[in-house]
């Protein structure tokens, strides 16, 4: 009788593997989301400035300005980009906090910034 029960154990508990698992990772993203960015002389137009954490974004930065300019949010940046031009830039947000986004021109800080937070 002990070993019907054993046995029994055993066949439900190898069953039972497939079904258990870990839970979903938080911080690994499952999606691409696009947020269109357009860069002007005079400001960012960003249409998302929170974010949850843990998601991918692919930014399109179109250039309106007068200038090539370079688009830099928190660690990552385009390459100059030309007046009416196009670039993508994909960030991962891992981290929870405010990032810095602005444009470059040559190197240098020029004119507008601002924020994204990640919550």
């Amino acid at each position: 009788m002990k070993l019907q029960i054993v046995l029994a154990a055993a066949i439900a508990m190898f069953a039972a593997v497939p079904f258990a698992s870990a839970g979903p990772k938080t911080t690994q993203p499952g999606i691409v989301y696009t947020i269109p960015a357009v860069l002007t002389d005079k400001g960012i137009e960003l249409t998302h400035t929170q974010v949850p954490r843990g998601v991918m974004i692919r930014y399109t930065i179109l250039n309106r300005g007068t200038r090539p300019y370079t688009f830099q949010i928190w660690k990552a940046k385009t390459g100059p980009i030309p007046p009416n031009g196009r670039a993508r830039l994909r960030v991962n947000w891992d981290y929870r906090g405010r990032f810095l986004f602005r444009t470059l021109y040559r190197g240098k800080p020029a004119g507008p910034r601002g924020s994204v937070t990640v919550f």
